[in-house]
């Protein structure tokens, strides 16, 4: 309801997201974010979209979306973290 009174506000696609990663609907739950992201480049919403391309092994992806955070905020520690992680996984 809330993405039909205003479309353009971030929250609900990003807590869809989340619900959808906790019922293991991950492909789902990126597409959601991929929605909100189309409208609007935002941080966060990157950031989370490439921790749940991480979390699903799909580094190549986490790390253009890391890069993509980076080129919005290069001092934000968390996506720095996620791209090193994404980029030189641990066996």
């Amino acid at each position: 309801m809330a993405t039909l009174l205003d479309p353009l506000r971030t929250y609900p696609y990003r807590y869809r997201a989340a619900v959808l990663m906790d019922d293991h609907k991950e492909t789902e739950a990126i597409e959601e974010l991929s929605k909100a992201l189309a409208f609007k480049p935002d941080l966060q919403l990157l950031h989370l979209r490439a921790a749940f391309y991480d979390s699903m092994g799909v580094s190549a992806e986490a790390i253009r979306d890391c890069k993509a955070a980076l080129s919005l905020d290069p001092n934000q520690k968390d996506s720095i973290d996620l791209y090193n992680k994404a980029r030189d996984p641990q066996p």
